[in-house]
């Protein structure tokens, strides 16, 4: 017969690890079933890098949320001895200065900073083609730099997030595919998997991505999945596309979509991306691939932004899937009908950035303790929200 957890979490990315690792902590006894290995290399989680970033614009909560999770990078970069964060800083490109109307992301972004503290930099096109050469300053010639940010390596986050787990006692079951909740009078009693196996448990947490409204049907109206586009280029000459020459940037990022990372020897390349509306997608039928259309988009910017990597030889392309709730915000609650059932969801691209404050959000709900934060993660009817983060580049009406 199967043990019987304190605690069954469905999916070991960056909200089941974390939330798994939070409970050991408080004494649980804990499982984490997840299809293939560990990381999975379908996940969200699954990549080489994630921007971690303050830049919420107005968005004050966020903000703070933002600040005390690169507070937690820093704290697991000393406790794995692992440089899983690297704080390069993050560029906020601009084809017109950031005045309040044009550009509101940007100024209500700089203005947070300005207000906590942190130092930042305004540049004008000379000090952006001394400091970061490879930027186009003809047309985007307007910048601000903050060193408080950067990126984390997002596929060895999850893999050392896995091995800690462990070391806690979490029992991690790889290859199993959550398939069907057994419920009894309104009370989750157990899981069965494709595979064929059943688990046992008090309480089960849906953290399981983009599978989540489908493991729930009754998320569906909420919450959707949407796959954006990433692309690994292999640069000529890195030397001017290494920090401190180049960092994490953003261009106009509100009205266009684009952000990037600095070269990565240990890949040899530069990843783009674009956050923006997306591709709905079904994760369990649809093709990922990333479109010729896509390509010709990016290449586009590149023009634009970075001549000299316009024509560099492309290595990889990847569809990255968010699980997006209708206005943008986690879904981190119990089920309001069926006890012992909670999801920790809802990511809609910016989960990982807050991954150190993650497992606690979810470990504290999983107990019915209050939250740290507000109650606009909670379980909620959302018929006629609007998306509300504003650096995601969204064609309204087109989703």
């Amino acid at each position: 017969m199967s043990p019987h957890y304190d605690f069954l979490i469905v999916g070991a990315g960056v909200f089941g690890l974390t939330a798994a690792i939070e409970l050991a902590k408080r004494s649980h006894r804990v499982a984490v079933i997840n299809p293939n290995t560990i990381p999975h290399h379908l996940a969200a989680s699954t990549d080489v890098t994630k921007s971690v970033r303050m830049e919420y614009g107005s968005d004050q909560e966020y903000f703070r949320m933002a600040e005390a999770s690169i507070a937690g990078w820093h704290a697991w970069n000393a406790q794995f001895q692992e440089t899983l964060y690297h704080e390069v800083g993050l560029l906020m490109l601009g084809k017109a200065p950031f005045d309040r109307q044009r550009h509101a992301y940007e100024y209500h972004s700089l203005a947070n900073l300005k207000t906590a503290g942190y130092p930042t930099e305004q540049l004008d096109a000379a000090a952006l083609r001394q400091r970061f050469p490879v930027v186009n300053t003809e047309v985007y010639g307007h910048a601000v730099f903050n060193p408080k940010a950067g990126y984390a390596r997002s596929g060895r986050v999850i893999e050392v997030l896995a091995a800690y787990a462990r070391s806690l006692q979490v029992d991690l079951f790889e290859g199993q595919t959550a398939e069907s909740l057994q419920i009894e009078k309104g009370r989750f009693q157990g899981l069965r998997t494709r595979e064929g196996r059943t688990f046992k448990g008090a309480h089960a947490i849906i953290a399981a991505g983009a599978h989540t409204p489908y493991l729930l049907p009754e998320l569906r109206p909420y919450l959707k999945v949407t796959g954006h586009p990433l692309f690994w280029l292999q640069p000529t000459d890195p030397t001017f596309f290494q920090p401190p020459h180049f960092v994490n940037f953003f261009a106009d990022i509100s009205t266009t979509g684009w952000y990037g990372f600095p070269y990565l020897p240990e890949h040899g390349i530069v990843k783009i991306g674009k956050h923006a509306t997306g591709l709905e997608i079904d994760p369990q039928r649809d093709d990922r691939q990333v479109t010729d259309a896509d390509v010709r988009d990016m290449r586009a910017f590149l023009r634009e932004a970075f001549p000299s990597l316009a024509e560099a030889p492309l290595v990889h392309t990847r569809r990255c899937l968010y699980t997006d709730t209708l206005d943008g915000h986690f879904w981190i609650d119990r089920h309001p009908e069926i006890e012992g059932l909670s999801v920790s969801s809802g990511g809609s691209g910016h989960a990982f950035k807050m991954a150190p404050i993650l497992g606690q959000m979810t470990a504290d709900m999983a107990e019915g303790k209050p939250s740290a934060w507000s109650e606009r993660y909670a379980w909620r009817e959302l018929a006629g929200q609007v998306f509300q983060e504003e650096a995601r580049c969204l064609d309204l009406g087109g989703k």
